[in-house]
């Protein structure tokens, strides 16, 4: 019995003497073989424009994130390391593809992460700049700069993403003696009810690793389908998510709609109207802004009576005098 009782006091001994708890052996920071830390990574975006502070970045959603030293210039310096993330089961937190995690040495570093704010995976990049962008894609832009590894308790990178497209949004209304009853289309598959001609991306239309932002497009390209909502109480709402687009080029817009006019039966109506950047953006459709129109539905054509333009992430510019279309 002494014996055994021996045996049992040894581990308890040892950890007298080591001094160490449970918790502080967790709180320990992760390294590697090499000595180097694990870092990881979560992300939210700024929603002033839906009157909440900030949100999580959703489940499923996909990301690059790249590392380079502090102050690295991206356009001439590779990254350390640059790998596919996604936000797992947990929002706002990334994991790496395939159970990867980035491990870094002491030191300071900026760490860039692009995506397309969905399940597909963001654009490649080279020296910086990406690949040629697309229309009807939500790109989002994230940068921290200046973060220690060895000194940071948490080793967690906050990345607040920024959007970097353009949005377009047009609040359709009834006129007086017009009244709006719904759009022409009646099947998914008949998808027209709002077109757009938007930028042609052409092979210059990129983004820039460093700001993330997008080289505006100098031409349109074909018209496309626009995201519409159902017509109530004689109101409905087309949008689109495309690529900046500079001065004097003006995308036509076309609604094909039901309306009663002075009471009559409800007859299918086509309303086509210019879309027109306000002068104080320098007439152009800019990188991370988003553009509200408010049309009116006339007997014969679309009254715009107001036009505001705000920063898509930060809620900022006010109203403005619409041009005529």
């Amino acid at each position: 019995m002494k014996t055994t009782h021996l045996l049992l006091s040894i581990p308890l001994a040892l950890l007298v003497v080591s001094g160490c708890t449970s918790d502080e052996l967790q709180e320990k920071p992760q390294t590697n073989e090499k000595g180097e830390y694990a870092v990881r990574f979560s992300g939210n975006m700024d929603m002033t424009l839906t009157k909440a502070n900030t949100t999580d970045v959703a489940t499923g959603v996909k990301a690059t994130i790249s590392a380079y030293t502090k102050d690295a210039t991206v356009t001439s310096t590779d990254a350390i390391v640059s790998k596919g993330y996604t936000v797992g089961s947990t929002v706002g937190t990334f994991e790496g593809d395939a159970s990867y995690v980035m491990y870094l040495p002491k030191g300071d570093y900026d760490f860039y992460a692009v995506s397309t704010n969905s399940a597909t995976a963001a654009p490649v990049f080279t020296s910086g700049v990406s690949a040629v962008l697309a229309n009807g894609v939500d790109y989002i832009w994230a940068t921290s700069a200046n973060f220690n590894v060895s000194t940071n308790t948490d080793k967690v990178v906050t990345l607040a993403f920024q959007r970097k497209a353009v949005k377009i949004i047009i609040n359709v209304e009834s006129g007086d003696g017009v009244e709006l009853t719904a759009w022409k289309a009646t099947a998914a598959t008949d998808n027209d009810n709002a077109t757009i001609t938007p930028p042609d991306p052409s092979t210059t239309v990129k983004m820039n690793l460093a700001d993330g932002v997008i080289t505006s497009a100098t031409t349109l390209t074909a018209a496309v389908n626009m995201t519409t909502t159902a017509v109530v109480n004689k109101k409905a709402t087309a949008s689109y998510i495309m690529l900046p687009l500079g001065s004097g080029q003006n995308p036509t817009v076309t609604l094909n709609v039901k309306v009663k006019i002075g009471g009559r039966d409800e007859a299918d109506k086509q309303y086509t109207a210019t879309l027109t950047a306000p002068a104080s953006t320098s007439s152009a459709f800019t990188s991370g802004n988003q553009y509200t129109y408010t049309a009116t539905l006339k007997a014969n054509k679309i009254e715009f009576t107001g036009a505001t333009v705000a920063n898509w992430s930060e809620q900022t510019g006010g109203a403005l005098t619409p041009t005529e279309p």
